[in-house]
């Protein structure tokens, strides 16, 4: 069975957006195809080896006071080369909104951020949540 999350009677949503293109840089299945769960996206991640090797090196740091320390390890490893690149993005975006305190914005805005450092248009507030975010994950 396929997204059996979609099957559910329970399950209500107001929306629901279907994207049916495979991906174009991992081999087609069925399995990496979307719907993913958090986000839509229709691209390539260029630097997707260096992010997937920093959320593993990560995997050991995490933790999530909601979770604890044994619901946190079922979470990891968070990425996957049997994902593709939205796939793997998808499953880290997933664990900042639902392991943490974070909020959807917040979370792609850390991991998708703008050019701060020299944007002369940016206020304070939003250069520094840039910067310190900058410290703990990389774009």
């Amino acid at each position: 069975q396929y997204f059996l999350d979609l099957r559910d009677e329970t399950f209500v949503s107001h929306m629901a957006l279907v994207h049916s293109r495979f991906s174009t840089n991992t081999f087609p299945s069925w399995e990496r195809a979307q719907p993913i769960r958090m986000m839509c996206h229709n691209g390539e991640i260029n630097t997707l080896r260096g992010n997937k090797n920093w959320m593993y090196s990560r995997g050991g740091l995490m933790s999530s006071e909601y979770f604890g320390d044994a619901g946190t390890v079922q979470m990891l490893p968070v990425t996957s080369d049997n994902m593709s690149d939205s796939g793997n993005f998808d499953s880290v975006l997933e664990l900042l909104t639902k392991a943490s305190e974070r909020s959807l914005p917040e979370a792609v805005m850390m991991m998708i951020p703008e050019a701060w450092q020299d944007n002369k248009n940016l206020s304070d507030s939003k250069k520094a949540f840039y910067e310190f975010n900058s410290c703990i994950m990389e774009p």
